[in-house]
């Protein structure tokens, strides 16, 4: 065999090498333990509330932990802190108080054994994130990615090598060729040095691509950055499939029947097992047989037996998974907008008479309130901004008047009011349109709604 051939052949060699190995690899990365339909159920259950797979939340994106365990510590610690991360941090484990330093309040502590841990991280690892698609008539459904962003850039790796693989087997035959025809051999330059020389001998287009590839990876960066945390039309699978469209539709039950401390507190909360059975102690039975297995989950939970109509004491909580969540640095307070603002809920919530379980409306969504509702009025303030961001909280605040001079006496307004009109100058500058908004009389202040 000649050196021409033998050269070619090891190269073909190293090549197959390479994608042995990207193949043995993709392989890998599915052989995970543990089942994902039972995964998914117990990540909703347990986990789903403070994380998500592939984002932060309150607390750290779940994808990968597994494998950032066994690299910084010990997968026993793994399980370990799932189950108890407090007697993992007390125990000295470095990486341990590194991962706790993420969010002050500790993980609570999780009855799983290691089992069911398996399950939720063949989920975790197998989960994509839905992706838009728009249907034929023009809206939009959430719909499945079609290909993993992940297997786009190993694909892209691979073929980066074997552009240079075969970059070099050209070179080197180019060197064979000149030896033969006994053709003079130009200097050997690095990689680096042969990278310097090209892109100097065509420094004009070679800095036009530079400038052009910069302002564009930091155009798709910001627009990234912009959407960290942004969650529109987020609607969790719940433990019980309550129906807002039956409840405060069909029957006609107040917002704030349910959602009590509404009026007397910053959260409106979610009803207890008690305010349920204030109805569903006579309503045994659905519309449905589903509803009829939703009103038995109830039961369940109250540790109420149906047949006897009495209470067992055999209680097991209801594990709502949260729908709205805000970051800890931001202070809301619903007796505040919903008493002294008079804002209705449908207003930043929605149509919930449209609705099964709660979502995450879209500001498109809380633009058409009042278009297509026959029992409310048109929503006044129109957003711009993702539900739930900053700027959605600043347009509403912008938009939105008071009634200063129509204040009942003793309120919050009616004390601004009085203020207002001590000093003349402010008050007109206030009304040179005749109207007084939230944002003027101090609700975009930085210090009205951050820690």
């Amino acid at each position: 065999m000649n050196i021409k051939s033998l050269f070619i052949s090891n190269k073909i060699k190293h090549l197959a090498l390479v994608v042995l190995a990207f193949f043995s690899f993709t392989y890998n990365l599915h052989a995970q333990e543990g089942d994902v339909a039972t995964g998914e159920a117990l990540f909703n259950g347990n986990c789903a509330s403070c994380h998500f797979p592939h984002e932060d939340m309150t607390g750290p994106a779940l994808k990968g932990a597994r494998q950032r365990w066994i690299d910084n510590s010990t997968e026993e610690n793994f399980y370990a802190w799932i189950k108890n991360s407090q007697s993992v941090i007390d125990s000295g484990d470095p990486y341990a108080v590194e991962v706790s330093k993420f969010d002050v309040s500790p993980m609570t502590p999780q009855n799983v054994d290691e089992a069911a841990v398996d399950h939720i991280f063949a989920y975790i690892e197998a989960f994509e994130p839905p992706v838009v698609v728009e249907k034929a008539d023009g809206s939009a459904q959430a719909g499945p990615e079609e290909s993993s962003s992940l297997y786009w850039w190993l694909l892209s790796g691979l073929l980066i090598i074997v552009i240079a693989v075969v970059a070099g087997v050209k070179g080197n035959l180019a060197a064979l060729a000149r030896d033969k025809d006994g053709d003079e051999q130009p200097e050997q330059l690095t990689v680096g040095e042969s990278a310097r020389s090209w892109a100097w001998k065509n420094r004009g287009w070679f800095g036009v691509t530079v400038f052009a590839a910069t302002i564009v990876l930091l155009s798709l960066g910001m627009t990234k950055w912009l959407d960290l945390g942004v969650y529109e039309d987020y609607k969790p699978e719940q433990p019980i499939a309550y129906s807002h469209e039956l409840h405060a539709g069909d029957l006609g039950i107040d917002c704030k029947y349910c959602h009590n401390s509404v009026t007397k507190s910053r959260h409106a909360t979610i009803p207890s097992v008690n305010v349920c059975m204030n109805c569903h102690k006579t309503v045994k039975e659905g519309t449905n047989a589903d509803g009829t297995a939703e009103i038995a989950k109830i039961y369940e939970a109250a540790g109420f037996d149906a047949d006897t109509k009495t209470y067992t004491g055999e209680t097991k909580p209801i594990k709502w998974v949260k729908v709205h969540n805000l970051p800890d640095h931001v202070y809301f307070n619903h007796s505040q907008h919903v008493v002294t603002g008079g804002v209705d809920c449908k207003q930043c919530h929605g149509n919930m008479k449209k609705e099964t379980v709660a979502r995450v409306m879209s500001s498109e969504d809380l633009n058409n309130v009042g278009v297509t509702d026959n029992d409310w009025a048109e929503n006044s303030v129109k957003f711009t901004k993702p539900t739930l961001t900053m700027g959605w909280c600043i347009e509403c605040h912008r938009q939105s008047s008071v009634d200063l001079a129509g204040a009942p006496d003793g309120s919050y307004y009616n004390e601004i009011h009085k203020r207002l009109l001590k000093d003349k100058k402010t008050y007109k500058k206030y009304l040179e349109d005749d109207v007084v908004t939230v944002g003027e009389l101090g609700g975009l202040e930085c210090a009205k709604c951050h820690y």
